[in-house]
């Protein structure tokens, strides 16, 4: 926080503050004035029989010495008082959730609220008048905890005086080192020298002159009874007396007080005989404290629009509201400058914040912006297609459909297909052949409403389609009305191999789901079977594939508690090639039975190169020791993680909420294999959910997988999956079948020999991070090794992104690659990767598809009876913004509005101790010399 500070120095007498009450003041000045009257009258009566300059010189010398004494008791100190003023402080918070992005009415070519908010910071100048009078903080709240700082703007602070700057005229400043002669210090010595000038010629008078009654007998007494003094040589010697005393005095006080002032020059610097010091005015220097340090530079924006897209998923008005008042003192935050639709949907509720700012004594200013009614909008809110299929197998495209406005509205859905042929995602190159519709009645009421369509592909190849609706004219939002997504029509089947221990039904439940399935080519090798037994698979296997050509052809390898043992150094080598660079899928179920014994491998190299695979890591003391469970009596469900819900695998249904609903319903499981923890580059998806099965305050990990290379590798604590099949069939086929190509997707994704690039999540919300890998190789098809790759990021709107790609750290194969990127607008978005010259250029693509939170557009109308509750509790006043002329009066009225509150701090400082030192220094040469100087002219005038 600013603050402007200036100097000023004060002199006060210390003993005076402490003596308390009138009758010690009355004491105190009686006393005074008993010594100095008494003084007087002995003085006079002492000297009677001088000449009255004589007399007056006596008085005058003793007068000096008993005033400096009780200067000395009085103890004038001198105080660097510092004045440090904060100035006033107005925090101005902007709501960029989604909502914000709606028209302000149903008006035609109504702005958007957000684009009101822009026109009051970037074209009425919102926080730079209110800059004139505080200063101004603009923050952008959304769906995170806390603010995020755009724009900071102040008062012009005046420059900071030095500490101990002196104030008097013709004052030197503290640290200068020039030579520099004070004209006080040279006055001063002029009087002492005119002063010891007279002191000579007296005495030369006094010597050979002829003086009628020096001393006692230095003059007559006429007949009437009075003395007859020689005035001719009397007068001179009494009045060169005084001269000498009265310069004597003057000389001390303005010598010795400019001494004791200038504190930071010594004495022989006054007087131009050395350079002047380089000390502090003070004795340890601590004004020079954290209010004269360097203001920070202000922070401007340059570009509203941008700064203030409205993106945020939830809007956190109470929780921005309580964050400025932790980050602010109440002392000088004259008020909260709130812009926004009103509708807290995320964090705590307004009436927190509201409770807070009334405890603070902080006013806020709510502007709202929208209209009370819902605007008429409908829009797309997702779509779901696959990522791939296959030629003449029909799919299902569904969309979530959402209108408001409080009316009941019949339109088209048209669904779109065709070759995708565009390299960007504009609109213009959106499909345009139709190839179904339907008619939907929606609610405006903000409800989402499912439609589903088949569509059987025509050709192979990527292609593109579309959900669009066709709006009624009072659309407020046409950006939002088509929806698409891209899709390849591949014609391989998926070639899988099933490896199982032993006969478990995990293990021929998949083995039957995958040999039904028409896209998938099935190898099965049961490592515990007889040879001539029977099994439902294309082809069986009696061993491991031992050559790269035999298990390259392989895109996904599941293992249901394997027998690691049956498989030599030789071939666990091959399927590390086989996952890390030709992007082989692995599933891993851990069993009760094989799973122990590798783990007792302890000097087996082989331990190592299987513990890699895993996601996990898992104590080598054995199944029971090390957490694991075997024959559990009771189930449990399993735990999922927030990863889990973006996992697109784990949806056993259309629909995520309905998936997790199944999951929920899913007794749950009895076993799992122990586990330590998951890998650092692991991402866990569920655990074991039994409370005392906990170690060191984490449930053991059921779910995981990582990426191995250009591969994937998905760990399952058991074999029982199965049991879902009590709650449907669907679900259980529904898991196994897109885990299986989940974790082949890099296989089938492969553009080119040249690499394979992969995001962690194809399918995300606006805001989300997504993760990239990148395994790439050179024109010889070895390993890439460069500093950085650059891919491009396509948007559904707006100029493509650049995203940058580096060596990933500890990665110990190189040509691996990792970015992340995140995601700002629904839409599909495609990501491209780019080697090789214009000869023999290699495009690697991957797909994003990414949906806004419906919680935003559920209640699109402006709250004005939170807002209004929110400015009447914390006394401050709330404005709508409906008409274009309101932007014109409110910039106006709000800077009336709130008054400035700055705060004034005076900090008295410590006493300057070289001061005292020199006053004490003066003071004490002025009462030797005036002491001095009478005793020399007593001793003349012979008095005792």
């Amino acid at each position: 926080m600013n603050e402007s500070a200036s100097n000023q120095i004060v002199f006060e007498f210390a003993r005076a503050s402490l003596i308390d009450g009138w009758w010690w003041w009355a004491l105190l000045i009686a006393s005074l004035a008993l010594l100095i009257g008494g003084c007087v009258r002995f003085y006079r009566r002492d000297t009677d029989e001088l000449s009255a300059p004589v007399r007056t010189t006596l008085i005058f010398l003793r007068l000096v010495t008993v005033v400096a004494l009780i200067f000395f008791f009085f103890d004038l100190q001198r105080r660097t008082q510092r004045e440090i003023v904060r100035p006033s402080e107005v925090v101005v918070l902007v709501d960029t959730s989604q909502s914000m992005s709606l028209a302000e009415s149903d008006e035609p070519g109504s702005e958007s609220r957000i684009a009101r908010v822009t026109d009051l910071l970037e074209e009425k100048k919102l926080s730079e008048k209110l800059g004139d009078q505080h200063r101004v903080s603009v923050y952008a709240f959304g769906e995170t905890p806390e603010p995020i700082l755009l724009e900071a703007r102040g008062l012009d602070q005046p420059a900071t005086m030095s500490a101990g700057e002196p104030e008097e005229e013709g004052a030197i400043a503290e640290g200068s080192a020039s030579r520099s002669i004070s004209t006080p210090v040279m006055i001063g010595l002029l009087l002492v020298g005119v002063s010891l000038l007279a002191g000579m010629a007296s005495l030369i008078v006094g010597a050979f002159g002829k003086v009628s009654g020096f001393g006692k007998s230095g003059g007559t007494v006429n007949s009437g009874g009075s003395r007859s003094d020689s005035i001719s040589a009397a007068s001179p010697l009494g009045w060169l007396l005084l001269v000498s005393a009265v310069t004597l005095f003057g000389g001390i006080i303005v010598s010795g007080g400019a001494y004791s002032v200038r504190t930071g020059q010594t004495f022989r610097s006054m007087i131009g005989l050395a350079e002047g010091d380089k000390s502090a005015d003070s004795e340890d220097g601590s004004d020079t404290d954290e209010a004269d340090r360097e203001l920070p530079e202000s922070i401007k924006v340059l570009d509203w629009s941008e700064a203030i897209a409205a993106s945020a998923s939830q809007s956190r008005i109470s929780d921005a509201i309580a964050s400025v008042l932790a980050s602010y003192d109440p002392t000088t935050l004259a008020g909260i400058v709130l812009l926004t639709d009103g509708q807290n949907n995320g964090g705590t509720n307004v009436a927190s914040a509201m409770s807070l700012a009334k405890r603070s004594e902080i006013a806020v200013y709510p502007i709202g912006l929208g209209s009370s009614e819902p605007p008429t909008n409908i829009r797309v809110v997702d779509l779901d297609a696959p990522k791939r299929v296959y030629p003449e197998d029909k799919f299902a495209v569904s969309a979530v459909l959402q209108a408001t406005g409080g009316k009941q509205i019949k339109v088209d859905v048209q669904l779109l297909d065709a070759l995708d042929q565009s390299g960007g995602d504009d609109e213009s190159n959106l499909p345009t052949d139709v190839v179904d519709t339907q008619n939907v009645t929606l609610d405006g009421d903000g409800g989402l409403i499912g439609v589903k369509f088949e569509l059987e592909p025509e050709s192979v190849g990527r292609r593109r389609l579309a959900i669009r609706v066709v709006a009624p004219p009072n659309d407020q939002n046409d950006q939002d009305n088509v929806r698409d997504a891209r899709y390849e029509v591949v014609t391989r089947k998926l070639r899988v191999m099933v490896i199982a221990g032993g006969p478990t039904r995990e293990y021929r439940f998949v083995r039957n789901l995958l040999f039904r399935e028409k896209s998938i080519r099935l190898d099965a090798w049961l490592q515990s079977g007889q040879p001539g037994m029977s099994q439902d698979a294309d082809a069986l296997l009696t061993e491991f594939p031992s050559t790269a050509a035999e298990l390259f052809e392989y895109d996904a390898i599941t293992m249901f508690d394997p027998d690691w043992t049956r498989f030599s150094a030789e071939q666990l080598e091959l399927l590390d090639r086989w996952v890390s660079s030709q992007a082989g899928g692995m599933i891993i179920v851990g069993g009760p039975v094989y799973h122990p014994q590798w783990l007792r491998l302890r000097t087996d190299p082989r331990v190592a190169q299987i513990a890699g695979f895993y996601p996990v890591t898992f104590s080598s003391r054995g199944l029971i020791s090390s957490g694991g469970r075997e024959g559990g009596e009771a189930s449990w469900p399993i735990e999922f993680t927030a990863e889990s819900r973006r996992a697109e695998f784990l949806w056993v249904t259309d629909q995520p909420a309905s998936s997790f609903e199944a999951w929920d319903s899913f007794g749950g499981v009895y076993d799992y294999v122990g586990v330590r923890a998951a890998k650092p580059v692991a991402k866990v998806y569920g655990y074991f959910s039994d409370p005392s099965t906990r170690i060191s305050e984490s449930l053991p990990v059921y779910l995981a997988s990582q990426f191995y290379g250009a591969g994937r590798v998905f760990f399952q604590g058991s074999g029982e999956m199965w049991r879902m099949r009590r709650e449907s069939v669907s679900y259980f086929d529904s898991y196994y079948t897109k885990l299986v190509r989940w974790v082949s997707e890099g296989r089938l994704l492969r553009d080119s020999n040249r690499g394979l690039l992969l995001v962690d999540n194809p399918r995300a919300m606006v805001g989300d991070t997504i993760a990239v890998r990148a395994v790439l190789t050179d024109a010889q098809f070895e390993p890439l090794t460069v500093s950085e790759v650059k891919a491009t990021l396509l948007v559904p709107q707006g100029a493509p992104q650049e995203i940058r790609l580096t060596p990933v750290e500890g990665e110990a194969r190189p040509g691996t690659y990792s970015g992340r990127f995140v995601v700002r607008q629904p839409g599909d978005h495609e990501l491209q990767l780019t080697l090789g010259d214009a000869l023999e250029e290699v495009v690697l693509r991957q797909n994003v598809a990414v949906r806004l939170p419906t919680v935003e557009l559920e209640r699109p109308q402006r709250n004005d009876q939170s807002l209004g509750e929110l400015a009447d509790a914390t006394g401050g006043e709330y404005w709508r913004l409906e008409t274009p002329a309101d932007h014109r009066s409110i910039v106006g009225t709000i800077v009336e509005t709130i008054r400035p509150q700055p705060q004034l701090t005076v900090l008295p400082g410590t006493p300057d101790s070289i001061f005292t030192l020199r006053r004490n220094a003066v003071l004490l040469w002025l009462i030797a010399s005036m002491l001095t100087m009478e005793w020399v002219i007593r001793r003349l005038h012979r008095l005792a």
